[in-house]
C-alpha cells in the first residue's frame, strides 16, 4: 500500500523545473513569461496598436482645434501700475493751466493711496497727467480712488476745462492696424467726411474692434468775424452775440399731441443747418430808455441780421493735424482692438470691412 505513494513522490520531484540549471557553460536563466507587473508601456502600446493609433490621432485632432481658439496678441495682458489723466483745456495758454489746472490736479491727486510719482505735461489746450504707483497693487481700487479725488477736486478747475479722462496705461490698447487715406478725386473735407462718417462707421462694426480715431485733413467749420465798429454803434458785444447763437442754436422737446390712438412726441428743431440760418439770426438793438457811451439815445429798438455786423464764413477749420503718406495729404484711421479679442481675427476683419468699404465708394463715385 505505502509503495505506489512513494513511486508517485518522486515522479513529481522530478518533474519539476529548477529555476537555475548548471550547464557546462554556466548557469542557465529562466526562460519563463515575465509577469504582468514588468510589462512596460512601449511593450503595451506595440500590442494594443490600434487603440494607440486612435489615441494619438484624438491628441491631434484636440490639439488643433484648441490652438486655433487660443488668442494672438502683441503683448501679454498684464496690468501696469499706471493710470493716466488727460483734460482738454481749449483756449487756455500753457503758462495759465499750469498754474489753474495742472498744479491743482498735482495736488489732488498726490493724496490718492498708494502713489509713488505724478508725472505731469502741459501744453496748449491739453493737460496730461501720469499715476505711477508701486507695482503689485490693486490698480482698480486705486483708479476709483483717483476718480473720487477728481470729482471733488472738479469745482476747483475753471469753467473751460472740459471733464477730464482717467484711464488705466495698458500697451495692450495701442492701435492694431492703422490705414492713410489718399484719393485723386476726394480732397480737404470730403476725404476727412468720408474717413469720419463712412469709413469708421463701417469698422466699428467688425466684431473685436473697441474704437476707431481719426485724424488729419481738415474739418468742416463756420467762421463768423465781427465787425467791433458795427458792435459798437449798434451797442452790442461779443458776449451778447454768443449768448444769442448758443441759446438758438439747440433743439427742444415740444411735449405730447394728444390724438384720439395715440401721443405722438414733438421736438423744436432749432439746430443750425446750414451758414445762410445763421446768417439771419435776429438781435434786437435800440432802447428809447437807454443811452450810447456818448450820451445820446439810441432810438427805438429795431431788428438787426446777424449779417449787418459780421461776416459768416463756410470753410474748413485751420489744420493743426498734419499726415502725410508720400508726400502727399492724407487722413490716417487708426483702429483699436477690445481687450480679449483675437489680434489676427481684429485684423483681418477691418481688411475686409476696408476693402468693403472701397469698393461702395468707387461705385458711388461712378454713379454720381
Amino acid at each position: 500500500m505505502r509503495e505506489p505513494a512513494a513511486s508517485s513522490n518522486l515522479e513529481t520531484s522530478g518533474s519539476q523545473v529548477e529555476p537555475w540549471a548548471n550547464t557546462e557553460h554556466g548557469p542557465r536563466p529562466n526562460t519563463a513569461a515575465p509577469t504582468a507587473s514588468k510589462i512596460s508601456l512601449s511593450t503595451l502600446a506595440i500590442r494594443r496598436y490600434i487603440a494607440t493609433l486612435v489615441l494619438t490621432v484624438a491628441v491631434i485632432v484636440l490639439g488643433l482645434f484648441f490652438v486655433q481658439q487660443l488668442p494672438v496678441d502683441l503683448l501679454p495682458s498684464i496690468t501696469y501700475p499706471r493710470i493716466g489723466v488727460r483734460a482738454d483745456a481749449p483756449g487756455i495758454s500753457p503758462e495759465v493751466a499750469v498754474d489753474e489746472v495742472t498744479r491743482p490736479l498735482e495736488q489732488a491727486l498726490a493724496a490718492t493711496e498708494g502713489v509713488v510719482q505724478v508725472f505731469s505735461q502741459t501744453r496748449e489746450g491739453r493737460i496730461s497727467l501720469d499715476l505711477y504707483f508701486q507695482p503689485g497693487g490693486n490698480i482698480d481700487q486705486a483708479l476709483n480712488d483717483a476718480t473720487a479725488t477728481l470729482n471733488r477736486s472738479r469745482d476747483s478747475l475753471p469753467n473751460t476745462v472740459q471733464q477730464p479722462r482717467l484711464f488705466k496705461f495698458d500697451p495692450s490698447q495701442l492701435p492694431v492696424y492703422e490705414i492713410a487715406l489718399t484719393s485723386p478725386s476726394l480732397q480737404g473735407v470730403d476725404l476727412r467726411v468720408f474717413a469720419d462718417q463712412d469709413l469708421a462707421r463701417e469698422l466699428n462694426t467688425v466684431p473685436g474692434v473697441a474704437s476707431v480715431d481719426v485724424s488729419g485733413g481738415v474739418q468742416e467749420e463756420i467762421r463768423i468775424n465781427l465787425d467791433p465798429a458795427r458792435l459798437q454803434r449798434l451797442g452790442l458785444s461779443i458776449t451778447d452775440v454768443l449768448d444769442a447763437l448758443s441759446q438758438r442754436n439747440q433743439d427742444t422737446a415740444g411735449g405730447r399731441i394728444q390724438g384720439p390712438d395715440s401721443e405722438p412726441l414733438t421736438r423744436l428743431s432749432g439746430r443750425f443747418q446750414t451758414a445762410d440760418e445763421i446768417r439771419n439770426v435776429i438781435f434786437e438793438v435800440g432802447n428809447s430808455s437807454a443811452s450810447s457811451a456818448g450820451g445820446a439815445p439810441l432810438g427805438p429798438a429795431q431788428q438787426v441780421y446777424l449779417r449787418d455786423f459780421a461776416e459768416v464764413i463756410d470753410g474748413t477749420e485751420e489744420q493743426r493735424i498734419f499726415v502725410n503718406l508720400n508726400g502727399e495729404p492724407a487722413v490716417k484711421v487708426s483702429v483699436q482692438k477690445q481687450p480679449t479679442a483675437n489680434t489676427i481675427a481684429v485684423v483681418d476683419g477691418v481688411k475686409s470691412a476696408w476693402q468693403n468699404c472701397k469698393r461702395q465708394v468707387c461705385y458711388r463715385l461712378i454713379w454720381c
